[in-house]
């Protein structure tokens, strides 16, 4: 839920673009209008005549199969025909497609007897609104056409297969009525005949009238009637649709990019990967990228308002963090932290300066170490110059207790802050680092500051921050927030946890409110945090 609150803009952006993308194809889509015709069956039992004996083939089976093999009639070749020919539907563009012009209506057309029913249901689509209803109408209208015809054929078939057996029956009661006559009674067998006769001739006579009577199996119930608006595209339920698929789509990628390029991004989720407190968390500057990492208060002053602001805004951070390391002294932790980070450009050097000043401004005599003997920077930070420090002093002869304090370190422009910066850049750093000068010049500042800090270079990347926090025995990890992957991170805990460094937790640095859950209202007061 933080990864797709962080990157909300990116599931709006998918759900809106779904949208648009939906509106101009059913823009573009070609219009489509359907009409639908309701008939209900009459079974054959239910006609005036009660002709089910005459409709036998109708009246066999059940009604659902009866209902079924009607639907299936509709769409007979037939049917499809006459209709075709009545609309002059070959002459439409529309019908002109493969399979000719039945295959093409016969897509159009969909016939559904409604379940637990005796209603048949049609229904048509058409490009043309007046064509959906005229084509569901003549349909129904063929349907019945033939269902009416179909009877007729099969009453006077009946009427006719009759016949002949009436015609036997009526001469053999003329003969044997005109000896019955002569005997003066009629015999069991004459009026068994006559009786057969008589049931014979009625049911020709029904037969006969059902033949010319046109009486159809289905009525109407509703004509189609002509569709005010278009079936598909249905605007509404693309939009609905889209929407839905666009929100899930960004939804995918946003989780889809969180496991593939997963960065550290607040404080609470580089806690939970790092397993380690968190020391502090360091706004990102609002600064332009000219402008040097750090100033002084003096000059932020000289160079106008906007500048102590942002002086001011990464101040206040800096000192809830000084408070954090103040804890730690408090607990029986060492005052000599070594500060690395996992990768390169985390900010490590910015963190070590500021807060060596917000270390200093409370009193503390602090000493900052330009441990980063192949890219030194913190010269450069405090306008010092860097032909001689830490590679000087480990490659002298002279004993480290020999030097004097002042030729160690250089005074910097900020009260009770000294500095120790790289000095040129030396060969077999790692020699240097392991050298037993370094062992001795680390106590030797022990006593005389209160806090020492060193500036160390990744540890990832290279050994000297493994290698001087085995002399120190307190390490600080600094995490770019928006940019240190977890993996990475993790991997620089595991590996120092290997050396048995003590690391005392990470500072997050370079974080960004507005693209977290944290929010930072004002960093000139308190810690900086609100309470939400």
């Amino acid at each position: 839920m933080r990864a797709l609150y962080r990157r909300k803009s990116i599931v709006l952006l998918f759900t809106a673009a779904a949208i648009l993308c939906t509106a101009l194809i059913s823009a573009i889509m070609p219009r489509v209008y359907r009409a639908r015709v309701s008939l209900e069956a009459q079974l054959p039992n239910e006609n005036f005549l009660d002709l089910r004996d005459v409709y036998a083939a109708a009246a066999s089976g059940d009604a659902a199969t009866y209902m079924q093999t009607q639907a299936d009639i509709v769409l007979e070749d037939g049917v499809l025909t006459q209709v075709a020919r009545k609309l002059g539907l070959e002459r439409m563009p529309e019908y002109q497609g493969s399979g000719g012009v039945l295959e093409t209506l016969r897509r159009n057309i969909d016939v559904e007897p409604l379940r637990n029913s005796r209603v048949l249901q049609i229904t048509s689509d058409a490009r043309q609104p007046q064509l959906a209803a005229d084509l569901a109408n003549s349909l129904a209208a063929a349907f019945i056409e033939q269902s009416v015809e179909a009877r007729r054929r099969a009453a006077r078939e009946t009427y006719e297969s009759l016949q002949p057996a009436i015609g036997a029956l009526r001469r053999g009661l003329r003969d044997y009525g005109g000896t019955g006559a002569r005997a003066g009674e009629r015999s069991p067998e004459t009026e068994a005949n006559r009786r057969v006769y008589e049931n014979l001739k009625q049911r020709a006579d029904e037969a006969w009238v059902a033949s010319i009577a046109g009486q159809s199996n289905f009525r109407w119930i509703d004509a189609a009637e002509v569709p005010q608006r278009p079936h598909t595209p249905n605007l509404p339920l693309n939009l609905g649709i889209g929407a839905v698929a666009g929100l899930l789509l960004g939804i995918a990628w946003v989780m889809l990019g969180e496991q593939n390029t997963s960065v550290l991004r607040d404080p609470s989720e580089a806690g939970s990967f790092l397993t380690l407190p968190e020391l502090g968390v360091i706004p990102r500057a609002r600064r332009r990228a000219s402008e040097p990492a750090v100033q002084n208060p003096a000059r932020a002053v000289s160079e106008g308002e906007d500048a102590l602001e942002r002086m001011l805004d990464l101040s206040e951070s800096f000192r809830a963090t000084a408070a954090s390391i103040l804890s730690l002294r408090r607990n029986g932790h060492s005052r000599m932290f070594v500060i690395t980070s996992p990768v390169a450009t985390e900010g490590k050097t910015t963190v070590v300066s500021h807060l060596g000043i917000a270390l200093a401004e409370i009193g503390s005599k602090v000493l900052l170490i330009d441990g980063d003997l192949r890219r030194p920077r913190l010269h450069a930070v405090f306008d010092q110059a860097n032909s001689w420090g830490l590679s000087d002093v480990l490659r002298e002869q002279n004993a480290i207790d020999e030097l004097p304090l002042d030729a160690l370190t250089r005074k910097t422009a900020i009260p009770r802050l000294s500095l120790l910066p790289s000095g040129a850049c030396a060969e077999n750093i790692f020699g240097l680092l392991h050298s037993g000068r370094m062992s001795s010049l680390l106590p030797r500042f022990r006593e005389a500051f209160d806090y020492v800090l060193v500036d160390a270079p990744p540890c990832l990347e290279f050994a000297d921050a493994r290698i001087i926090a085995q002399h120190v025995d307190q390490l600080v990890l600094v995490v770019r927030a928006n940019y240190t992957e977890p993996r990475i991170a993790r991997a620089a805990v595991e590996r120092l946890r290997l050396d048995g460094v003590g690391i005392v937790g990470f500072i997050l640095n370079r974080f960004e409110p507005d693209r977290g859950v944290y929010r930072y209202s004002n960093f000139r007061g308190g810690n900086g945090r609100s309470d939400s």
